[in-house]
Protein backbone atom coordinates (compact mmCIF):
# COMPACT_ATOMS: atom_id res chain seq x y z
CA UNK A 1 0.00 0.00 0.00
CA UNK A 2 2.90 2.26 0.51
CA UNK A 3 2.60 3.60 -3.83
CA UNK A 4 -0.42 5.20 -2.72
CA UNK A 5 0.47 7.38 -0.19
CA UNK A 6 0.88 10.89 -1.66
CA UNK A 7 -1.21 9.52 -4.40
CA UNK A 8 -4.82 9.81 -3.03
CA UNK A 9 -6.00 13.17 -4.71
CA UNK A 10 -4.28 11.99 -7.76
CA UNK A 11 -6.57 8.60 -7.78
CA UNK A 12 -9.75 10.31 -6.78
CA UNK A 13 -9.43 12.80 -9.16
CA UNK A 14 -9.22 9.63 -12.00
CA UNK A 15 -11.68 7.88 -10.24
CA UNK A 16 -13.99 11.25 -10.31
CA UNK A 17 -12.94 11.60 -14.17
CA UNK A 18 -14.25 7.71 -14.92
CA UNK A 19 -17.51 8.71 -13.24
CA UNK A 20 -17.77 12.23 -15.44
CA UNK A 21 -16.81 10.33 -18.44
CA UNK A 22 -20.04 7.58 -17.92
CA UNK A 23 -21.88 10.55 -17.71
CA UNK A 24 -21.28 12.37 -20.78
CA UNK A 25 -23.48 10.14 -23.10
CA UNK A 26 -26.37 9.91 -20.32
CA UNK A 27 -29.21 13.35 -21.45
CA UNK A 28 -27.98 16.37 -20.87
CA UNK A 29 -30.47 19.10 -22.12
CA UNK A 30 -34.06 17.73 -22.20
CA UNK A 31 -36.95 19.55 -23.17
CA UNK A 32 -40.75 19.03 -23.86
CA UNK A 33 -42.42 20.54 -26.74
CA UNK A 34 -45.87 20.73 -28.39
CA UNK A 35 -45.39 17.44 -30.19
CA UNK A 36 -42.93 15.16 -27.98
CA UNK A 37 -39.92 15.12 -25.82
CA UNK A 38 -36.53 15.47 -26.72
CA UNK A 39 -32.56 14.86 -25.19
CA UNK A 40 -29.61 15.55 -26.24
CA UNK A 41 -26.22 14.46 -24.57
CA UNK A 42 -22.92 16.06 -23.98
CA UNK A 43 -21.57 15.48 -27.76
CA UNK A 44 -25.04 17.02 -28.97
CA UNK A 45 -26.37 13.45 -29.76
CA UNK A 46 -30.09 13.57 -29.80
CA UNK A 47 -33.36 11.64 -29.49
CA UNK A 48 -36.64 12.71 -29.99
CA UNK A 49 -39.90 10.99 -29.66
CA UNK A 50 -42.38 12.97 -31.79
CA UNK A 51 -45.81 11.96 -33.76
CA UNK A 52 -44.56 14.83 -36.87
CA UNK A 53 -47.57 16.86 -36.56
CA UNK A 54 -45.98 19.37 -38.63
CA UNK A 55 -44.39 17.42 -41.32
CA UNK A 56 -46.54 18.48 -43.65
CA UNK A 57 -46.42 22.27 -42.81
CA UNK A 58 -45.31 24.86 -44.92
CA UNK A 59 -42.76 26.35 -42.44
CA UNK A 60 -42.10 22.96 -39.83
CA UNK A 61 -39.55 22.79 -37.36
CA UNK A 62 -36.20 23.50 -38.33
CA UNK A 63 -33.31 20.63 -37.21
CA UNK A 64 -30.59 22.16 -34.41
CA UNK A 65 -27.37 21.31 -34.96
CA UNK A 66 -25.84 20.90 -31.70
CA UNK A 67 -21.64 20.57 -31.82
CA UNK A 68 -19.70 18.44 -29.27
CA UNK A 69 -16.22 20.16 -29.08
CA UNK A 70 -16.31 20.86 -26.20
CA UNK A 71 -17.33 16.95 -24.73
CA UNK A 72 -14.29 15.58 -26.96
CA UNK A 73 -11.79 17.84 -25.96
CA UNK A 74 -13.27 16.93 -22.20
CA UNK A 75 -13.14 13.18 -23.15
CA UNK A 76 -9.53 13.44 -24.07
CA UNK A 77 -8.64 15.37 -20.73
CA UNK A 78 -10.25 12.43 -18.85
CA UNK A 79 -8.19 10.03 -20.25
CA UNK A 80 -5.24 11.49 -19.68
CA UNK A 81 -6.03 12.34 -16.33
CA UNK A 82 -6.69 8.52 -15.89
CA UNK A 83 -3.71 7.68 -17.41
CA UNK A 84 -1.17 9.66 -16.04
CA UNK A 85 -2.55 9.31 -12.44
CA UNK A 86 -2.40 5.34 -12.82
CA UNK A 87 1.39 5.38 -13.94
CA UNK A 88 2.26 8.13 -11.34
CA UNK A 89 1.28 5.29 -8.62
CA UNK A 90 4.63 3.06 -9.62
CA UNK A 91 6.77 6.55 -11.52
CA UNK A 92 6.35 8.78 -8.89
CA UNK A 93 7.59 11.70 -11.05
CA UNK A 94 7.06 15.41 -10.91
CA UNK A 95 6.15 15.36 -14.67
CA UNK A 96 3.49 13.16 -14.22
CA UNK A 97 1.92 14.70 -10.81
CA UNK A 98 2.05 18.13 -12.92
CA UNK A 99 -0.16 16.24 -16.04
CA UNK A 100 -2.50 14.83 -13.92
CA UNK A 101 -3.30 18.24 -12.20
CA UNK A 102 -3.18 20.29 -15.18
CA UNK A 103 -5.67 17.76 -17.51
CA UNK A 104 -8.12 17.80 -15.03
CA UNK A 105 -8.40 20.77 -14.60
CA UNK A 106 -8.72 21.29 -18.15
CA UNK A 107 -11.24 18.86 -17.91
CA UNK A 108 -13.55 20.73 -15.31
CA UNK A 109 -12.64 23.56 -17.90
CA UNK A 110 -13.77 21.54 -20.61
CA UNK A 111 -17.18 20.43 -18.75
CA UNK A 112 -18.47 23.89 -17.74
CA UNK A 113 -18.01 24.51 -21.36
CA UNK A 114 -20.12 22.00 -22.27
CA UNK A 115 -22.87 22.83 -19.85
CA UNK A 116 -22.98 26.42 -21.21
CA UNK A 117 -22.98 26.14 -24.73
CA UNK A 118 -25.90 22.89 -24.34
CA UNK A 119 -27.89 25.98 -21.73
CA UNK A 120 -27.36 28.45 -24.28
CA UNK A 121 -28.95 25.82 -27.60
CA UNK A 122 -31.89 25.42 -25.26
CA UNK A 123 -34.58 27.28 -27.22
CA UNK A 124 -33.03 25.65 -30.55
CA UNK A 125 -33.34 22.12 -29.28
CA UNK A 126 -37.31 22.65 -28.01
CA UNK A 127 -37.93 24.39 -31.34
CA UNK A 128 -37.63 21.06 -33.01
CA UNK A 129 -40.43 19.36 -31.61
CA UNK A 130 -42.86 22.82 -32.49
CA UNK A 131 -45.94 22.15 -34.80
CA UNK A 132 -45.61 24.47 -37.08
CA UNK A 133 -48.01 27.41 -37.59
CA UNK A 134 -51.49 26.02 -36.79
CA UNK A 135 -53.39 28.19 -39.01
CA UNK A 136 -51.21 26.11 -41.60
CA UNK A 137 -53.42 23.03 -43.07
CA UNK A 138 -50.83 20.83 -43.27
CA UNK A 139 -50.12 21.35 -38.81
CA UNK A 140 -54.04 20.91 -38.91
CA UNK A 141 -54.29 17.27 -41.02
CA UNK A 142 -51.48 16.45 -38.40
CA UNK A 143 -53.44 17.41 -35.23
CA UNK A 144 -56.40 15.34 -36.70
CA UNK A 145 -54.45 12.19 -37.32
CA UNK A 146 -52.99 12.62 -34.68
CA UNK A 147 -56.23 12.76 -32.73
CA UNK A 148 -58.18 9.36 -34.73
CA UNK A 149 -55.14 7.56 -33.95
CA UNK A 150 -54.82 7.85 -30.24
CA UNK A 151 -51.99 9.50 -30.11
CA UNK A 152 -53.18 12.92 -28.33
CA UNK A 153 -55.56 15.04 -28.33
CA UNK A 154 -56.74 17.52 -30.77
CA UNK A 155 -55.27 21.48 -29.64
CA UNK A 156 -59.29 23.02 -29.00
CA UNK A 157 -58.59 26.67 -27.49
CA UNK A 158 -60.19 27.17 -24.35
CA UNK A 159 -60.91 23.71 -24.37
CA UNK A 160 -57.62 21.71 -23.06
CA UNK A 161 -55.06 22.93 -21.12
CA UNK A 162 -51.26 22.05 -22.70
CA UNK A 163 -48.38 22.24 -20.95
CA UNK A 164 -44.99 23.49 -22.21
CA UNK A 165 -42.00 23.70 -20.74
CA UNK A 166 -38.19 25.31 -21.47
CA UNK A 167 -35.50 22.96 -22.22
CA UNK A 168 -33.18 22.42 -19.08
CA UNK A 169 -29.96 20.38 -17.97
CA UNK A 170 -30.36 17.05 -16.37
CA UNK A 171 -29.36 15.79 -13.49
CA UNK A 172 -26.24 13.98 -15.18
CA UNK A 173 -25.55 17.48 -16.56
CA UNK A 174 -25.26 18.58 -13.13
CA UNK A 175 -23.75 15.74 -11.74
CA UNK A 176 -20.96 15.54 -13.97
CA UNK A 177 -19.95 18.88 -13.85
CA UNK A 178 -19.92 18.62 -9.75
CA UNK A 179 -17.38 15.38 -10.08
CA UNK A 180 -15.06 17.20 -13.12
CA UNK A 181 -14.64 20.40 -10.68
CA UNK A 182 -14.34 17.44 -7.35
CA UNK A 183 -11.26 15.77 -9.34
CA UNK A 184 -9.95 19.01 -10.19
CA UNK A 185 -9.63 19.86 -6.91
CA UNK A 186 -8.38 17.37 -5.34
CA UNK A 187 -5.47 16.87 -7.45
CA UNK A 188 -4.57 20.47 -6.71
CA UNK A 189 -5.06 19.94 -3.23
CA UNK A 190 -2.72 16.75 -3.50
CA UNK A 191 -0.31 18.66 -6.19
CA UNK A 192 0.03 21.57 -2.97
CA UNK A 193 0.24 19.07 -0.58
CA UNK A 194 3.21 17.11 -2.04
CA UNK A 195 4.74 20.38 -2.86
CA UNK A 196 4.60 21.36 1.14
CA UNK A 197 5.89 18.24 2.07
CA UNK A 198 8.77 18.12 -0.38
CA UNK A 199 9.78 21.70 1.68
CA UNK A 200 9.64 20.03 4.69
CA UNK A 201 12.02 17.51 3.69
CA UNK A 202 14.45 19.57 2.47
Amino acid sequence: MTYLQGNWGYLCAAAGSIVTFTLLFKPWLASGGPDGTIYSNAFGQTHITTTLVGLWSKSPPAHSNLGGKWAILATIAIFLTVLAAVINLWARTEALARLTTGSAVAMAVFITCTLVYLNGRGPELRAMLGSGPPTDLGTQIGFVIRWASGNGQYPLPGMRKVEFSTAKLTSSAITAGATAIFSAVMAIAQTIRRRKSHHRSE
